[in-house]
């Protein structure tokens, strides 16, 4: 399993987020605390800022090595502020079957798209369902997909969901993609009769709102085999936690992430099991709603 964080307020310095508190995400792909496996699959980025040459564009950084060892990652960390940022490491099985590269790391940000994507989770036997989800995926965007990735597949899912993926995006128009997406998946599963346990958390941001949910299909059921996915803790949900805005100060800063950025959880909220978190940056500050979804 991997882990994400996304970040909405005011500007702060990436070092803070990414390695200045003692569960920072840099931390988490070598010291999770909500999880088992260490997360050696890569580290990326996107990051947005008013002071930016092309504000409405993100800087992206994506490598697939371990951020721990990342000087580069650390001296940028150091200089660059962020008023969004939405980052990740990758987790992986330790199997040599197992595809490492820059082209498998999230977030997924497709060239002339504003939103980016990153994933907690894995969709069981995906190679029985990629070329089911053609039909479902416009043809420009299955044209850049690069990677191996589930992830990538249901980024370009959730993007065809959209009436215009390539112009501007609303919060409501992408929380309303991703549950059109989750459907499509859940038909798709339904027709190859894949049925056991696939979490689906997916964190969205365009530097101006996060759409984030917490999500599995098929809880609780897993192969009779000797699989990575037999092995999974049988009632683990996949986390999701969020600190809200200080009430005191609509400027306040959300952060949504797999777990805690620090060690004690006081002020954190754990997102519901199969809910969406939605949240917006205004005139008036960040606005947060929570939503169900469907099982």
């Amino acid at each position: 399993m991997c882990r994400v964080l996304a970040y909405l307020g005011q500007p702060v310095l990436l070092d803070e987020i990414l390695y200045g508190t003692e569960g920072g995400l840099v931390r988490q792909a070598v010291d999770p605390q909500l999880m088992l496996l260490l997360n050696l699959g890569g580290f990326g980025l996107t990051a947005w800022a008013p002071g930016f040459l092309q504000p409405s564009e993100p800087f992206v950084y994506r490598v697939p090595a371990v951020p721990t060892f990342d000087r580069n990652l650390r001296a940028l960390a150091r200089k660059l502020e962020a008023t969004a940022l939405l980052a990740h490491v990758r987790g992986v099985l330790y199997d040599e079957r197992e595809r490492v590269g820059t082209h498998n790391v999230h977030p997924f940000l497709f060239e002339g798209v504003s939103v980016a994507l990153a994933q907690n989770g894995d969709l069981y036997d995906f190679g029985r369902m990629r070329f089911d989800l053609v039909q479902h995926v416009r043809p420009e965007l299955a044209a850049m997909i690069e990677g191996t990735t589930d992830t990538e597949w249901v980024y370009a899912l959730v993007l065809s969901m959209l009436d215009d993926p390539f112009g501007p995006v609303g919060v409501e128009d992408a929380a309303d993609a991703v549950e059109r997406a989750l459907d499509v998946l859940r038909e798709v599963r339904a027709a190859r009769g894949i049925a056991v346990q696939s979490p689906v958390n997916l964190v969205l941001t365009n530097g101006n709102w996060i759409v984030a949910t917490r999500f599995a299909f098929d809880y609780g059921w897993y192969p009779e085999d000797g699989s990575f996915f037999a092995g999974e803790r049988e009632h683990d949900f996949t986390s999701l936690w969020f600190r809200p805005p200080d009430r005191s100060d609509a400027f306040a800063s959300l952060i949504v992430a797999s777990e805690p950025v620090t060690r004690h959880h006081v002020g954190w909220f754990e997102v519901p099991e199969y809910a969406m978190v939605v949240a917006e940056r205004n005139d008036d500050g960040i606005v947060l709603d929570a939503r169900e979804l469907p099982w």
